[in-house]
Order: structure tokens, then C-alpha cells, then sequence
């Protein structure tokens, strides 16, 4: 029983976590609620409310120095009157039914809150990058290189501006905030997505949620959408973040198109204002979300075209408007990256040369891509069919529906087109033959899925009237199934604990505080991934860890070239043993156990011992 509720408990620092990811969204959402105007979807104010925060902290840290410290605590002031102007306008700061839904999920936010970081691109980037602005108030340049633990310094810093404010909050380093506010990011979108449903089911519009409806809001978002994968959710990647801010955004793009067709005269700004700010927080993100602005983008001009009741040359206006604050940012973020970085390899995504691309190979990465396509078929199935239903809605758009299918089908064609070029032109060949990452990036389209599968079974219920034919356990079956559901799945969504990565992590931070960072350290673990070494290069906040792993055929000339390499006062970590290591060190090894070793008068010697048992919950 110990064991089992450690899943959802880890200490009291949980409550620091939840508290400062809350206090962020809350921030993030007065800000947002002014700014979009009466008129808005109230569930994503904290998407408008980022846009905003985003585009300014971008600004200010490409043209003056460290600024954030001043700029967060302008921000918080600001939020607070934002507060005060919501309730005197609107009567309220936060959207109806936000409480239930949450409280809803607070198992799975105790699981998340308890979770240690455990995935490679979290000490890649996503942790290192905040971890550093919170040192520097500021992002990497040439006058505040990066120190400490690598990361891609020319990456857009929208999404780790939230884990910064969240740490400036709690006053110390909140690692857990991006597992927060992702779900929070999913919750909030399920609210929206819940209001549009059971308008297309034929019920009237609710202002509040009962708990039967919030359990559906979670149950959309959480159980049955397609691309819930607990190792992006639960993590700091900004995934959701880009999959629920594209999906925003299509809304909005729905929402004035719908609006245009029925009305060609009506004063469209405040959608423009939101579309904008949308916008500006999804374009920095990351690099790549560029293309799935554009390609959304030319998806609303494309179905302004073909409708007849829409203003195609009014309509390209609106596109522009609400564009130019995004693209704004974007060129001051590229001016920061080409002024600091230039050509520089490995800051960024970068495009191969001509000569090495995968030109040759075009025919099997496409093959390997419907290979893929063909195992993750509940979302590549709804996109089918959103993509079919588009294409021959194209030629006599007559409702919503018709548009929301060209919106999400378009989306997911133009992105997948752009991602097969990219395995062409950006990855290498081994990358590019296993289409590396391709179900991860198709995530990004998850709630575009969400969004037009919940919409079409509104319709279908609506359609063959189950409001009537459906028994009453149905409605009730939701709520019940999102409460029952983390207790059940509690040691699959607990993955930090799969045994090897919390013994790296503790390992990793006595190590911390044992070796001088000017002394190198290698690793050496030929049953690994190399893994080990990138969680303790993040837990002992280092440049970097040569390391030996499977995947370099480790043997005694191998050992003795990295050690003598790096010099007499190397550091050795054996995290696994071969026959190679034996025969190397002509140690007194045990079978389990993770070893410090060092030269002392040319002979190896152990310094210090890990058990892996240590590590293991259960």
C-alpha cells in the first residue's frame, strides 16, 4: 500500500508545483480575458493571455539586457488590475465549470506533481533553457553565453518563459510545472471543445457544467483522444502546448468563417485581436510550428474562396492583420538568432546540404511514413476522413461542418507534406529511413483531431436522436471513468520510475557533490542507450558527459582512448559490465551495482558504490 500511494505522493515540494503552475495559468488568463475582449472563448484566456506575454518577453530580451526579472514583476501587477477590470466588465475572471474539471483530475495532477524528469529531450532543452533564464533573466547570446548544461539556445523561448514564471513565483527551480500546465492546456481546450459539442448534439449552449459534462470534458481529452501519450503529457515538452494552441486557433478560424458566411458585414476585430495573440504564442514554440500557422492559415483562404457567402478579398485582409503581430515576433527572433548565432551547428534545426539529402530515398521514407500511419490508426483515421469529407466539401461548402473538416484535413495534409520534405532535406539518412519522430510530430495535430472527432458525434447524436435512445448509465459513465482511471493506470502513467532512471538520478546528484566541475567525468555503460549521462548532465548542470553506451561497441581500446583523452584526473562511472570492463579495470566488479572509479598512481581504484536496488519503488 506504501508502495502504491507513492505514486501519487513525493513530497510536500507537490504543493509548490501545483500552486506556482496554477498561479501562472491564472496569471496568463486575467491578462488574456482584457485583452481579447467580451466577445471570446473565456475557456482559453490563458492562450491569449500567453500570446501577449510572450511576444513582449521576446522583445525585450533580444534588445536589452536581462530584462525578465523587472518584466515578470510587471507582468504579475499587471494581471492583478487585469483581475479587477475583468470582474467590473464581465462580472467573473475565470471560465464556468474550470473548478469541477480540475478537481475532477486531481489524482492524475497528484501523479504529475510527484513525477521526477526522466525523458532525454527534457535535459536536453526543455529544462536546461528556463533553468538558465532563472540564473540570467535572460535568453542565450553572445553576451550571455550558455553555461552549465547545453541546450538549443536558438530554439523560441515561448513555451520555457512559463516554467521561468513559475519559478520566480515559488522561488525556486519548479521542474514539474510543464507536466501542470500541460494538462491544464488540455482541460481548459476540453471546456471549449465540450460547449461547441453539445451545441452540434442540439442541446442549447451551456454557460455552466455539470459534473456529468466536466467528466465528458476530461474524458474527451484524457481517455479517448488520440495522441494521449503520457511520455509527451507528462513531461516538460512542449508538445500539447503546440497541439492545443494550433487547435485554438482553428477554432478561431472556424468560428469567423462560420461568422462570415452568415454575415459579411459584421465587425470581425475582436476575432482578429484573438487570432493574433494566438498566434504570437504559437509561433514561439517552436521552430517547426511556422509551417502549421501557414498551413492553417492558407486552409481559412482556401474555404474563403470557395464559399460563395464569404468575402475572399476581405478575408485576405483579415489573414494579414492577423498574422503580421506573429510574424513580427518571429523576424525579432530571427534577427536575435542570425545576429548571435549565424550558420552555427547545433543551435537549431538546420537544412542538410544539397548533396545530402534523401532525394534518392524519397520512395521508401514515404512508404515507411504510411508504415507508421497504418499502427496509430484511431488518429490517422479520424484525419481520413476529415481529409475525405474536406475534399468533397471543397466544391459546394454548405456548413460548418464542411469547414471544420477542410480546416482539420487541410492542416494534417499540408503538415505531413511538410514533414516528408523534411525528412528529405533535413535528417540524415538513418533518421530519415526510420521517419524518426513522425507519430511524436503528428501529435501536434491531436486536438485538430480531438476537435473534429468530438464534433462529428455530436452531430451523430444529434442526427439519430440517442438523447432519447441512450439509457441514463451513459451520461454517468464519463465522470466515472476519469476518476477511476489514474488509480487503475497509476503505475503505467508513474514511467520516471521505471528502475533505471531514478537510480541515474540519485547517482547523478551525489556525484554533483562529490567531483569539482572542472574535472572531467566519463561514462561508461555498454548495456545503456547513454541515457545515464544526459540525465546526470542535467543533474549536475554540466556542458557535457562523454560516455561510451551500446551503441558504440565499447572495448578495452575504446575505454583507454576517451580516459586518456580527457587526462590523468578523469572520473570514471561504470554504470553496467561486459567482459570488456572486467579485462579493462581488473576490478573486484559486482553484478547490480553502479561504480565511481579513479587513477590513483596509474592503478584504478573504486572510489565509491551505487546499488541499483536502492532505486527501485517496488
Amino acid at each position: 500500500m506504501e508502495n502504491y500511494l507513492r505514486f501519487f505522493y513525493g513530497g510536500s515540494d507537490q504543493i509548490i508545483t501545483l500552486a506556482s503552475s496554477f498561479a501562472v495559468l491564472l496569471i496568463l488568463s486575467q491578462a488574456g480575458g482584457v485583452l481579447a475582449g467580451r466577445q471570446r472563448p473565456m475557456d482559453v484566456d490563458f492562450i491569449f493571455g500567453w500570446g501577449a506575454v510572450s511576444g513582449v518577453f521576446t522583445i525585450f530580451v533580444v534588445f536589452f539586457a536581462a530584462p525578465l526579472e523587472n518584466l515578470f514583476w510587471c507582468v504579475v501587477i499587471l494581471s492583478l488590475i487585469a483581475a479587477g477590470a475583468l470582474i467590473i466588465r464581465d462580472g467573473k475572471t475565470l471560465t464556468p465549470g474550470l473548478f469541477r474539471v480540475f478537481f475532477i483530475t486531481t489524482p492524475l495532477l497528484l501523479i504529475a506533481s510527484a513525477m521526477e524528469p526522466s525523458q532525454w529531450d527534457e535535459f536536453s532543452h526543455w529544462l536546461p533553457a528556463p533553468r538558465f533564464m532563472l540564473l540570467t533573466h535572460d535568453v542565450p547570446s553572445l553576451n550571455n553565453p550558455v553555461v552549465g548544461t547545453e541546450m538549443l539556445p536558438a530554439y523560441p523561448f515561448g513555451w520555457p518563459y512559463l516554467t521561468y514564471m513559475a519559478s520566480r513565483i515559488s522561488g525556486t527551480f519548479v521542474e514539474g510545472a510543464g507536466r501542470i500546465l500541460n494538462i491544464a492546456f488540455l482541460l481548459c481546450f476540453g471546456l471549449l471543445v465540450m460547449r461547441s459539442v453539445v451545441e452540434a448534439a442540439g442541446y442549447k449552449r451551456p454557460q455552466k457544467l455539470s459534473w456529468k459534462m466536466s467528466g465528458l470534458v476530461v474524458l474527451i481529452v484524457m481517455l479517448v483522444n488520440p495522441t494521449f501519450i503520457q511520455k509527451i503529457i507528462l513531461t516538460a515538452y512542449a508538445d500539447v502546448s503546440t497541439s492545443v494552441t494550433l487547435a485554438v486557433i482553428a477554432y478561431l478560424y472556424w468560428t469567423l468563417l462560420n461568422s462570415q458566411a452568415s454575415d459579411n458585414n459584421k465587425d470581425f476585430r475582436w476575432v482578429i485581436v484573438q487570432i493574433a495573440l494566438a498566434s504570437i504564442a504559437f509561433i514561439n514554440i517552436k521552430q517547426v510550428n511556422v509551417a502549421l500557422l501557414f498551413g492553417l492559415t492558407s486552409m481559412y483562404l482556401l474555404i474563403a474562396w470557395r464559399d460563395p457567402n464569404i468575402n475572399f478579398k476581405k478575408s485576405i485582409l483579415i489573414s494579414l492583420f492577423s498574422l503580421l503581430p506573429a510574424l513580427t515576433i518571429y523576424g525579432v527572433w530571427r534577427y536575435h538568432v542570425i545576429i548571435n548565432y549565424g550558420a552555427s551547428i547545433g543551435v537549431e534545426g538546420q537544412f542538410l546540404p544539397f548533396e545530402d539529402w534523401n532525394i534518392t530515398k524519397m520512395h521508401i521514407i514515404f512508404f515507411q511514413m504510411l508504415i507508421v500511419a497504418s499502427k496509430k490508426m484511431f488518429f490517422f483515421g479520424i484525419m481520413a476522413i476529415a481529409v475525405g469529407v474536406g475534399v468533397c466539401a471543397l466544391n459546394n461548402i454548405k456548413t460548418k461542418y464542411d469547414r471544420l473538416a477542410i480546416l482539420v484535413g487541410g492542416a494534417f495534409l499540408t503538415y505531413n507534406c511538410f514533414l516528408y520534405i523534411i525528412y528529405i532535406t533535413s535528417f540524415g539518412e538513418k533518421g530519415a529511413l526510420a521517419v524518426m519522430s513522425f507519430w511524436r510530430y503528428n501529435t501536434h495535430l491531436g486536438m485538430l483531431a480531438v476537435l473534429f472527432f468530438a464534433t462529428s458525434m455530436g452531430m451523430l447524436w444529434q442526427r439519430f436522436n440517442f438523447k432519447d435512445k441512450a439509457p441514463a448509465i451513459i451520461f454517468r459513465l464519463p465522470l466515472i471513468l476519469v476518476i477511476i482511471a489514474p488509480f487503475v493506470f497509476a503505475k503505467k502513467l508513474r514511467f520516471d520510475l521505471e528502475p533505471l532512471k531514478p537510480h541515474y538520478t540519485i547517482v547523478a546528484r551525489e556525484l554533483a557533490l562529490m567531483i569539482p566541475k572542472n574535472e572531467p567525468i566519463v561514462f561508461v555503460d555498454p548495456l545503456g542507450t547513454g541515457e545515464s549521462a544526459v540525465i546526470s548532465r542535467y543533474a549536475m548542470n554540466r556542458s557535457s558527459i562523454p560516455y561510451l553506451s551500446a551503441f558504440h561497441g565499447v572495448s578495452q581500446d575504446s575505454i583507454s582512448e576517451i580516459t586518456q583523452r580527457l587526462g590523468e584526473q578523469t572520473w570514471v562511472l561504470v554504470h553496467s559490465l561486459t567482459p570488456s570492463i572486467l579485462a579493462f579495470f581488473q576490478l573486484p566488479f559486482k553484478k547490480n551495482f553502479s561504480y565511481l572509479l579513479s587513477k590513483k598512481e596509474r592503478k584504478w581504484k573504486i572510489i565509491e558504490k551505487w546499488p541499483y536496488s536502492k532505486a527501485l519503488p517496488m
